[in-house]
């Protein structure tokens, strides 16, 4: 079942659906840390090339005070602001809530998709989730949808500490193991809707391995659906979270979700607690109004002339330019000579400590500093902008 760990840990990592919920973060002894960006013909970038940023206007360097002063001239002469990225820390989300609410902004977080996609089929269907440790300590059955083996790397099963013989008996990857020459079966969804059926009642596959998935759904007591959400596939979300409601009708089954990174729980947490709504909203007179479609950023791009981009963990994001573009974060940014101002911010994890949220529900993480830098943190750099 998993042939050489090793080798899916050097091939998988940073394209591990369970991994990238972590993204960028790496579980080490003493916890989760940050760790400095990677380039394609040099190993990983060194402390010195990251302290050395410097604010930037149109490519050119400035000072500090100076990116303030175009920031606050830019967002005068223009007022409609549309805020995205927030890949950030807890307490930076919060400031930065705020700073939408004065200024009347749509506020978004990168990996929205991941977020519209689980709510809308949460809204719909219900579900009742488990954290990692639930999974690892309770699960005695695993049925994969939406992913392969081949999409898990070996930080999966190091985290689950189970046995190879434990990991092959519990684990069932539905995209592997129903063959794909029955024609009812032809993809992921019809899969799902057969085994909706097949579960609950008492005939017989001719597909052995469902057979024995059968026996040992039986016996299980506390079977789990490892639901792949990073697929942004609306019918195929839709059917998973259909056909464990479906299920609960008769049995029991709960759903651990792989979506979302870059704290994007905590996006979730931040915007219920500032607006009483899960996800993106737009700040108007008449107060927050929830539009988590309305306000993706290439639909926002065609009604708003200006974007504040703000991305502590993730130095090449999926950026979109508007009109006039504004970065707050890393100080690697690749496009940082392309915006209109740049202006580099400490990194929770690395030069500052922060708190993000766990996407399983399963907590908060504590990200500690590990050595210092002259940059300032997007509270601080937020709190001085009041006064220019």
């Amino acid at each position: 079942m998993i042939q050489d760990l090793h080798m899916l840990k050097e091939k998988n990592r940073r394209n591990c659906v369970y991994y990238s919920m972590l993204s960028p973060f790496v579980k080490m002894d003493s916890g989760y840390i940050f760790g400095p960006s990677e380039v394609k013909d040099r190993k990983n970038r060194s402390f010195q090339s990251f302290c050395d940023s410097t604010p930037l206007i149109k490519g050119e360097k400035v000072s500090y005070s100076e990116a303030m002063l175009e920031i606050k001239r830019i967002i005068k002469v223009d007022k409609s602001i549309h805020i995205d990225g927030l890949s950030t820390d807890l307490q930076s989300m919060h400031n930065i809530l705020d700073f939408a609410e004065r200024y009347n902004a749509s506020i978004n977080h990168m990996c929205a998709d991941e977020i519209n996609i689980f709510f809308s089929a949460f809204q719909k269907y219900g579900g009742s989730f488990v954290s990692f440790n639930e999974l690892k300590i309770r699960s005695d059955l695993v049925i994969v949808i939406g992913a392969k083996q081949t999409n898990f790397s070996s930080h999966f099963y190091k985290n689950l500490n189970w046995s190879k013989q434990k990991v092959k008996k519990t684990i069932f990857y539905l995209e592997e193991n129903i063959d794909e020459k029955v024609s009812f079966c032809s993809d992921t969804i019809n899969q799902v809707t057969y085994l909706k059926n097949f579960l609950l009642n008492k005939n017989k596959s001719k597909n052995s391995k469902l057979n024995r998935l059968k026996e040992q759904f039986l016996k299980s007591k506390f079977p789990v659906v490892i639901a792949n959400m990073k697929k942004k596939d609306y019918a195929l979300v839709y059917s998973i979270f259909d056909f464990v409601r479906f299920i609960n009708k008769k049995s029991r089954m709960k759903i651990f979700s792989l979506f979302g990174s870059h704290n994007s729980g905590g996006f979730v947490n931040a915007c219920v607690t500032k607006t009483g709504y899960p996800n993106a909203v737009s700040f108007t007179d008449f107060g927050p109004i929830y539009e988590p479609y309305l306000i993706l950023t290439n639909k926002q791009k065609k009604i708003k002339n200006v974007q504040i981009y703000i991305s502590n963990f993730e130095p090449n994001p999926k950026f979109i330019s508007f009109k006039k573009n504004i970065f707050i974060g890393h100080p690697n940014f690749v496009k940082k000579r392309k915006v209109d101002v740049f202006i580099p911010t400490k990194t929770p994890g690395l030069d500052t400590n922060g708190l993000i949220a766990k996407t399983d529900n399963g907590g908060i993480l504590k990200l500690n500093k590990s050595f210092d830098s002259t940059y300032p943190t997007i509270i601080e750099l937020i709190e001085d902008f009041q006064k220019y």
